[in-house]
């Protein structure tokens, strides 16, 4: 812990120590010069913040409950994004209450150091050829990344025979703060992204994993690959690019030690990650306080290490216990306060699940299930082989892998993104339900086609840029 501590700050004394060069000049230009300058705009803490305290994406999938408040306390405004989010309510004009979205700026900030570091790094003095090669093509990839992120929350799911039609975000690819950045068809979003984590890009990289929790290396190039293509639906090149991930590193968080030191630590370094980006910058974990629904919770195995041998000092508190706050009958809060989630970033996890998925899909029913028990033997104590369980259908097998992989992505990007994609799918959509009758609230509704999966642009960037119409 202390050895990622120093990563982390010295990441940041990196980035302090040159703030006289980071001014951007007029139209994005940067005075960093050097090679080794320039590296250091890769080591920024892998934070993003979402500006709020609960986590709309999982509010909207039904898997969370704002803390510490009831849910009458936080539904009482009805003209607030919290409210549109909780109750579902399509008739509330989103975009006039988005003036700012932190994620929407942090993700074009960290772009535009990817691009400051694309544009620069050729040319630069100092470093090998090699060495400017794989800096380039780790920006490259992160770039990608993060526009990955940013479309899936901000438009439509990708779906080939439409996405020429539908709106995307702007590609950007510059440090001319002066040009419009003009928003692409969803379409060209994706090629663009498929573009910067191409074949030709990843060879560039690390061949590796990399032990600098503010870098990464091939692993995570393969990964972002895989996800992408995973999210347009192309299943088979998606299972190529998994597969390939996971040789390189197939490491799981084994959380069985939960079972003799009754504590759940989840750290920085987790040998799983690809590339980590948190969201949380308290003392305590991203999980301490976290509300999940009855619907999650129900996902729980019974035997799963953490839930049945983790205890909360110094009250002696299990790790899932009674909220706090007045919720629906059957959530759990949270009480682990060493678990810091990847949110927005990737693991291998995410590698065997996406592997799951696309054997299921092919008919290999047994081969995709028994990537879901890799994870599970290191979740769950004895747990059920589902690789053994014979005669499933795609439907029963894909029953199996959501229910198991909902629990284990709670509060990541993961869940939002998999929902609406499956949405667009007539096997698997689905209406979501949130059920408030037990405080006299009533049920609330989300179809597979509501407006409420595509997040507003906010106000202060649509105002500078007139092509970013609103997605929904």
């Amino acid at each position: 812990m202390k050895k990622i501590l120093l990563t982390l700050a010295s990441a940041a004394m990196l980035l302090t120590s040159c703030d006289d060069k980071l001014d951007i000049k007029p139209y994005g230009s940067s005075t960093l010069s050097t090679v080794d300058e320039l590296e250091t705009l890769l080591n920024g803490l892998p934070y993003l913040w979402s500006g709020s305290d609960y986590f709309d994406l999982e509010v909207i999938c039904n898997n969370t409950y704002r803390p510490w408040n009831g849910v009458a306390d936080y539904i009482g405004n009805d003209n607030s994004l919290r409210y549109a989010y909780f109750t579902y309510d399509e008739s509330i004009d989103r975009a006039d209450l988005t003036d700012d979205d932190y994620r929407y700026n942090n993700l074009y900030q960290k772009i535009n150091y990817m691009n400051t570091v694309i544009s620069k790094v050729p040319g630069a003095d100092g470093g090998t050829a090699q060495k400017k090669n794989q800096i380039v093509a780790e920006a490259r990839v992160r770039r990608a990344w993060y526009h990955f992120l940013l479309v899936g929350m901000y438009a439509r799911q990708y779906d080939e025979a439409e996405a020429d039609k539908l709106g995307g975000i702007p590609y950007v690819d510059n440090t001319n703060s002066a040009e419009e950045k003009t928003k692409l068809s969803l379409k060209k979003t994706y090629e663009r992204i498929l573009e910067d984590c191409a074949d030709n890009v990843l060879e560039k990289l690390v061949p590796t994993g990399v032990d600098n929790v503010c870098r990464c290396g091939l692993d995570f190039g393969y990964g972002v690959r895989a996800r992408v293509l995973f999210q347009m639906k192309r299943y088979d090149e998606a299972l190529r690019y998994a597969d390939l991930a996971l040789k390189i590193n197939g490491r799981l968080e084994n959380r069985s030690a939960v079972k003799t030191t009754g504590n759940w630590i989840l750290d920085y370094d987790c040998p799983s990650n690809y590339y980590l980006i948190y969201s949380d910058n308290s003392n305590l974990g991203d999980l301490y306080g976290y509300v999940i629904s009855p619907e999650v919770a129900a996902c729980i195995d019974p035997d799963d290490y953490v839930f049945k041998y983790y205890v909360a000092e110094p009250y002696m508190d299990p790790a899932w216990g009674t909220p706090y706050p007045t919720v629906p009958e059957g959530c759990l809060q949270s009480n682990i306060g060493d678990a810091r989630c990847n949110v927005w970033g990737l693991r291998s996890e995410s590698m065997y699940y996406i592997k799951a998925e696309c054997l299921i899909r092919s008919g290999q029913i047994s081969e995709g299930l028994a990537q879901i028990d890799k994870v599970r033997a290191s979740r769950i104590e004895d747990p059920e082989i589902y690789a053994d369980k014979t005669g499933l259908t795609e439907a029963e097998a894909m029953k199996l892998l959501q229910d198991s992989k909902r629990f284990e992505f709670i509060k990541t990007f993961e869940n939002f993104f998999d929902r609406k994609r499956w949405n667009s799918e007539e096997a698997y959509k689905a209406t979501i339900v949130r059920d408030l009758t037990s405080l006299g609230l009533g049920t609330y509704s989300l179809s597979p086609d509501s407006p409420i999966w595509v997040f507003p642009f906010p106000m202060n960037a649509v105002k500078h840029n007139k092509s970013l119409t609103q997605n929904y």
